[in-house]
């Protein structure tokens, strides 16, 4: 159509995706916009802090090495001062070679880097919370002596040889004057090799993250900035879109959402959103997305919900009649990505499956008969679209093929 172009953009690829051409107005997509975002996953350490969940020492070296063929660029293993296995997983994935970089969590405590350095890595995350009610209550510090105990930490790390980031937690409860001016004391008398931007309890609004992303981004203009985000307020994940739009350099995730309370912004759901809504290169394999959050559900016990973005097993399920019939026919005149954004195979999921239940129509009781080679009169169609209909509403879920082959059966008596 001459009044909206398709072909050629980056909002539409024929068989992969079909979003917004509004995302990439100039308006809403500025020049700060991240050209590229890399993944720190933070499933084995942040993600372990799910209630009720512990990784065993296998698992821990298993799911990194999941993550790694993912191609996620750095992975957080855990703290290895707390568990003498988290250290022994750490050292073998070190041995191993992987691709990604392999992350330990360390405490600005001199025993904590110590011990992190000792896995062999390259590299360690120092963390302190930033907030100063929480220093001065839980950590008995002011501000001129929480910059101290950053700076020589980070420096300390250093002088290890460790490429150090530092993660301020418990940021966005304090105001973004404050939270700069600690960052930039940091940034000057340490120089880390990047800085985290923390929204620990999820409450700051995706516009507030937007702005402290950038005024993060123009304080520091050669520092990387990486953002960590929880879900409390269901805004995770429109906060890693702020940030993006504001130029961050990487994003904190977890498979599943796994993490403390709410969760972690998902990996998954982070990955298909900056590759396929944004046009954001990430480095990962989008296709190998649905295996890994499948074997980590599997391994951590803890389930997805049946329409979780990106990987819900009922994600690519179409019932509605309205929803097939648009499918068929715009299949048809050859706009594939019609009743979803993206294609489900581009996530490593199955093909579209069309369902039956008691809110199917017409267009879906002819695509079950077109498939099993059957062409029935209109009469027909209509006298097992209302079978079909009362059993899907009587057993309140879609049908299985069996029952659906037995309708077929007593209506059309074959």
């Amino acid at each position: 159509m001459k009044e909206m172009k398709m072909a050629g953009t980056p909002w539409f690829e024929a068989g992969k995706k079909w979003v917004s051409p509004m995302n990439f107005a100039p308006e809403v997509m500025p020049g700060t916009t991240s050209k590229s975002i890399y993944i720190h996953d933070v499933t084995l350490r942040d993600g372990e802090q799910t209630c009720g969940l512990n990784w065993t020492e296998d698992e821990r070296v298993d799911i990194a090495v999941a993550l790694d063929d993912l191609g996620v660029k750095r992975i957080e293993v855990g703290l290895p001062a707390v568990s003498e296995d988290i250290a022994r997983a750490m050292k073998r994935l070190v041995k191993m070679g992987l691709r990604a970089q392999i992350v330990p969590f360390a405490r600005c405590i001199k025993e904590d880097i110590d011990i992190a350095a000792e896995t062999g890595t390259k590299h360690v995350v120092v963390e302190h919370a930033v907030n100063p009610y929480t220093c001065m209550y839980a950590y008995k510090v002011d501000s001129e002596a929480l910059v101290e105990r950053i700076v020589n930490s980070v420096n300390y790390a250093k002088g290890l040889g460790l490429a150090t980031t530092f993660m301020g937690w418990d940021v966005t409860r304090a105001t973004l004057d404050y939270v700069l001016d600690i960052y930039k004391k940091v940034v000057e008398a340490s120089k880390p090799e990047a800085v985290v931007f923390t929204d620990s309890f999820g409450v700051a609004s995706p516009s507030a993250v937007f702005r402290a992303i950038r005024a993060l981004k123009e304080a520091f203009p050669e520092q990387r900035v990486e953002f960590h985000v929880h879900n409390e307020f269901g805004m995770a994940m429109g906060s890693v879109v702020s940030a993006a739009y504001a130029g961050v350099d990487g994003i904190h995730s977890s498979i599943n959402a796994l993490g403390e309370r709410t969760g972690n912004v998902a990996t998954e759901e982070v990955v298909a959103a900056l590759e396929l809504l944004l046009g954001i290169p990430t480095g990962v394999d989008l296709k190998k997305l649905g295996k890994v959050s499948e074997y980590v559900e599997r391994v951590s016990g803890v389930p997805m919900w049946a329409n979780k973005p990106v990987n819900g097993k009922r994600l690519f399920w179409l019932e509605s009649g309205v929803v097939v019939d648009a499918r068929t026919k715009m299949e048809a005149a050859g706009v594939v990505p019609a009743m979803c954004p993206y294609m489900p195979e581009e996530v490593g999921h199955e093909p579209i499956k069309v369902v039956m239940g008691g809110s199917s129509g017409k267009a879906s009781v002819k695509y079950f008969l077109a498939e099993r080679g059957l062409a029935p009169t209109d009469e027909q169609v209509d006298a097992l679209l209302e079978q079909f209909k009362q059993k899907g509403r009587e057993a309140r879920r879609v049908l299985t093929d069996k029952e659906i082959d037995d309708i077929i059966s007593e209506v059309l008596g074959k």
